[in-house]
């Protein structure tokens, strides 16, 4: 039977439905900021906190309660100093409240802290910015002093056209859905800048998905270039080398900033993959975000694979971090994995897939990793050409003292090494006990 498909507008206006956010949540953080600049005033500092982020912007999803605050002080204040007049500050809003102020190490440190409201906890996170504006943007001390031009640079368009608010917000939604959603190092992904950015420059979600389902994998060898400031003459030229990446974001206060450099080439072929699937196939699922459940994505990956019973083995990893920001900790665990895979490669694992999901509320990683069950009893050690004497000497006479079997190919000696692990669970046990790998996280066990 032919499935039915409902028109894709009427499948974008339910789902705008569901992800409109609860306008509380704007009240709180008015509140906050409201406190904040009573304490700015009374210590007679020149600085304004304002709100940041999607909180400011409108286009924050349903369920969505991380809250960006900036305060911005005068370019007088010296910018090592402003990290810890805000912390003072800060330290005495939150002993009134009898909430914890974390302090998070960064480029420019900044601060964290939690309310309970509305049967939810809301994470504000306070930026101490450098007060700059788009017109002067080159006297910026750290990137995050021009989040506040980027807030005002998005609501010049809304203002306009209110509907971008939930353009925006679908786009969000699509690429959380889509595991491609999180500026974070750990993830590098769409970050909500770039979808602000390109929903903006494009009108509408569903031009945005339209515009990149016409790409593929071939045609990322030239760079998708988007300014919608028309800031520059000729991208590729005026910006620095290093900066330049499948997709090229003129920033619209930045200019000599591509905004998407952090994005990765894999997370933007996911993009471009689901926008092709969804516009061929337009479902409501495009949008449900799925937690990470292990079990489900093997079998998933399983029958994706079309693996047959006894021809793979599969492993479980928990990897459990260390305290810090989600970035860093995220980071941390990333490498770790990272790390695994490429060992076991090097030792001849042949891996099928593999994949891995961070959660920084319960403060560790899972991973899995399906391996073929196939896997030679000895690992091809490589010596050296026959006409090197002396080395060819030395790996001969080791090998034959370790009774390893020689084999030659090509004028250079090759030993056959028995393998110390057969199971790979064995092996990444033994692994996660290198320095390498165990100064990165707390603990890593596997299953």
């Amino acid at each position: 039977m032919k499935k039915n498909i409902r028109p894709v507008d009427n499948i974008l206006k339910e789902v705008s439905k569901t992800i409109k956010p609860d306008k509380k949540v704007i009240k709180y953080a008015d509140d906050i900021v409201r406190k904040i600049n009573l304490k700015l005033k009374k210590a007679k500092i020149s600085a304004e906190c304002v709100k940041g982020g999607s909180i400011a912007k409108n286009t924050y999803l349903k369920n969505d309660y991380d809250i960006d605050l900036f305060i911005r002080y005068s370019p007088s204040y010296k910018d090592g100093n402003i990290s810890d007049i805000s912390e003072r500050l800060l330290q005495e809003l939150c002993s009134e409240s009898e909430v914890n102020l974390e302090r998070i190490h960064g480029s420019r440190d900044y601060f964290q802290f939690r309310i309970k409201k509305i049967r939810k906890i809301l994470v504000f996170e306070i930026i101490p910015v450098i007060l700059i504006h788009a017109h002067n943007y080159q006297e910026a001390q750290n990137i995050t002093d021009l989040s506040p031009e980027h807030v005002n640079w998005v609501k010049k368009y809304t203002s306009k056209n209110p509907k971008l608010t939930d353009e925006i917000r679908l786009a969000k939604q699509f690429c959380k859905a889509n595991k491609v959603y999180g500026a974070e190092s750990y993830i590098n992904g769409f970050s909500g800048h770039i979808l602000d950015i390109l929903v903006i420059h494009h009108g509408s979600f569903l031009n945005l998905v339209h515009a990149f389902s016409k790409y593929d994998e071939d045609s990322l060898k030239k760079s998708i270039i988007i300014d919608t400031e028309k800031n520059l003459r000729n991208p590729l030229k005026q910006l620095n080398k290093s900066k330049i990446t499948p997709l090229i974001i003129v920033d619209p206060i930045q200019k000599d900033r591509n905004s998407a450099a952090a994005l990765s080439k894999e997370k933007l072929l996911m993009f471009i993959n689901a926008a092709k699937n969804f516009l061929k196939d337009p479902d409501k699922s495009f949008f449900e975000i799925k937690t990470f459940d292990i079990d489900r994505e093997i079998n998933k990956s399983i029958k994706n694979l079309k693996l047959q019973k006894n021809t793979f083995k599969t492993v479980k990893i928990d990897i459990e971090v260390t305290n810090g920001s989600k970035d860093v900790a995220g980071t941390k665990a990333l490498k770790a994995y990272e790390s695994i895979i490429a060992h076991m490669s090097k030792y001849g694992f042949k891996i099928l897939h593999s994949d891995w999901s961070f959660q920084q509320d319960e403060g560790h990683a899972e991973a899995y990793i399906i391996i073929d069950s196939n896997i030679s009893r000895e690992i091809t050690q490589k010596g050296p050409p026959t006409t090197s004497r002396e080395d060819y000497k030395k790996f001969i006479d080791k090998h034959t003292t370790l009774r390893h079997e020689i084999i030659y190919k090509d004028s250079r000696a090759y030993a056959l090494v028995p393998r110390k692990f057969m199971d790979p669970k064995a092996f990444i046990e033994d692994l996660s006990k290198n320095e390498f790998i165990s100064r990165k996280v707390k603990s890593i066990s596997v299953r």
